[in-house]
C-alpha cells in the first residue's frame, strides 16, 4: 500500500502515518512532516532516532515554520535545542518568522527575535515578515516588528515596500500605524505605480482615503502616465 504522508497530515491520520515509518524507516522524512500533528513528543521521537532538526521535507515548510505556524512554544523550544535553525528557509523562501508574522503569532515571534530570527530576512519575492504583516492586516504584529527594527520601506524583488502592500490589501489599520512611523506614502514600484494607484485598483476604499489625508498625491502618474483615477475606472471594467 503506497501511502502519502502529506494526506496523512491533512487528514491528521497518526496511524497510517506510523505505518508509513515502519514499512521505510526513513527518519528524516518523517520528521519532516512530523511537526504538522502538533505534538511534541512525536518530533522527540524521531530525534531520539538521530533525525535531523533541519529536515525539510520537498515544497513543505521546515518543522520549526510548522511549529511556529501552530503556535506551538514546546515543539519550537525543542528543536531550537536540537539545532534547528531558526533563520532556515522552505522552498519559498520562507522563515519561521514569515509563518509567525503571517499567523499573527505574536508572541512566537517575540521568542524567535531573542533567539536570533532575523527580522529583516527576504523570502523568494524579497519580502519580510513585515511585508506579511501589512498584507494580512496585522496591526499589533507589524507594530511589534517595527519596535524589534524591522524596516518599513524595504522593498521586495517587485520594488513593492509593506504600504503598498497594505493598499493593495485594504489594511488600513497597519497601513495607518506605516504612515505613523514613517513610510514613504509616494513611494513607487516597478512601473511608477504608488499605493494610492494599487488601493484604486483593489478599490481598497478606507486605505485609499487614508492616504489622501496623509498627503498622497491623488494626480500622480506612473510610467503609463496614468493616475488613481485610471486604475479606478479599469478596476469597474
Amino acid at each position: 500500500m503506497k501511502i502519502n504522508l502529506k494526506c496523512c497530515t491533512k487528514l491528521n491520520n497518526l496511524e497510517l502515518f506510523l505505518v508509513y515509518f515502519d514499512q521505510t524507516n526513513k527518519i528524516d522524512k518523517c520528521f519532516s512532516y512530523s511537526a504538522f500533528f502538533d505534538i511534541p513528543s512525536l518530533c522527540e521521537y524521531f530525534l531520539s532516532l538521530g533525525a535531523n532538526a533541519n529536515a525539510t521535507a520537498k515544497y513543505q515548510p521546515t518543522p520549526l515554520s510548522i511549529a511556529a505556524k501552530n503556535n506551538n512554544k514546546e515543539i519550537v523550544e525543542l528543536l531550537i535545542s536540537r539545532g534547528a535553525n531558526i533563520n532556515k528557509k522552505d522552498n519559498d523562501g520562507q522563515t519561521a518568522l514569515h509563518y509567525a508574522a503571517r499567523f499573527n503569532r505574536k508572541e512566537m515571534a517575540e521568542f524567535l527575535i531573542s533567539h536570533g530570527a532575523n527580522i529583516n530576512k527576504k523570502d523568494n519575492d524579497g519580502q519580510t515578515a513585515l511585508h506579511y504583516a501589512a498584507r494580512f492586516n496585522r496591526k499589533e504584529m507589524a507594530e511589534f516588528l517595527i519596535s524589534h527594527g524591522a524596516n518599513i520601506n524595504e522593498k521586495d524583488s517587485y520594488m513593492r515596500t509593506t504600504l503598498h502592500f497594505a493598499a493593495w490589501y485594504n489594511s488600513k489599520e497597519t497601513a495607518e500605524l506605516l504612515i505613523s512611523h514613517g513610510a514613504n506614502i509616494n513611494d513607487k514600484y516597478n512601473y511608477g505605480q504608488n499605493a494610492l494607484h494599487l488601493a484604486a485598483y483593489y478599490n481598497s476604499k478606507e486605505t485609499a482615503e487614508l492616504l489622501i489625508s496623509h498627503g498622497a498625491n491623488i494626480n500622480e502618474k506612473d510610467e503609463d502616465m496614468k493616475t488613481a483615477l485610471h486604475y479606478a475606472v479599469n478596476q469597474k471594467m
